[in-house]
């Protein structure tokens, strides 16, 4: 036989903790956080594999032309014999095979520089029988490169050949020595830009 309830005892004191329990199950992705800041710069990855030939480029634009735009060229002769002289003597060449440019001056029969630049320049002589041709390329009054026709062959020939880097207003031109003489025709006075400054 029961007897009846009796009243309810007061508060415990709080128990000693429970041991921890199983892992609950994966809870749902959550929504994306605010950016961060940018990271420190990574390593220099490695080198990577060659690419494939590109595609060809279009045609480039012509290049300059190495020699001078600008045309001289000269070749002058004698018509009459000349010498035997006395002194020394500029050779006047009274006919002109060519002349562009005109740089020739017809009238004192020097090649005068206009243009800046290198130049070659050129001469032959034949002397008179038995009489030797002896000549000089000048620049200004300077004498440059000599010319000699021997009179031992009979109408002694000579020629030469000189590269010089002329500037405005100088002067080339052939001197014939004091005692020599020249044929006609056969005497020839040419030249020719090579390239300007």
């Amino acid at each position: 036989m029961h007897g009846y309830r009796g009243q309810d005892g007061g508060k415990g004191e709080k128990g000693y903790p429970g041991d921890i329990g199983k892992p609950g199950r994966k809870g749902d992705m959550g929504t994306d956080g605010p950016l961060g800041p940018p990271g420190d710069r990574g390593k220099r990855g490695t080198k990577g594999l060659k690419g494939d030939f590109g595609d060809k480029g279009d045609q480039g634009q012509k290049g300059e032309c190495l020699h001078s735009s600008k045309k001289v060229a000269f070749s002058v002769t004698r018509s009459k014999m000349l010498g035997p002289v006395l002194e020394h003597t500029a050779v006047y060449f009274d006919r002109v095979l060519t002349n562009v440019g005109a740089h020739f001056d017809e009238i004192t029969s020097h090649f005068v520089c206009k243009i800046n630049g290198t130049y070659l320049l050129s001469v032959h002589v034949l002397g008179q029988q038995k009489r030797d041709a002896f000549a000089w390329i000048m620049l200004n009054q300077n004498h440059q490169v000599p010319v000699h026709g021997d009179s031992r062959a009979g109408y002694g020939t000579g020629s030469n050949t000189i590269i010089l880097r002329l500037t405005q207003e100088d002067h080339v031109w052939i001197q014939l020595r004091a005692n020599s003489a020249l044929m006609n025709d056969y005497s020839t006075f040419s030249g020719y830009l090579l390239f300007e400054d």
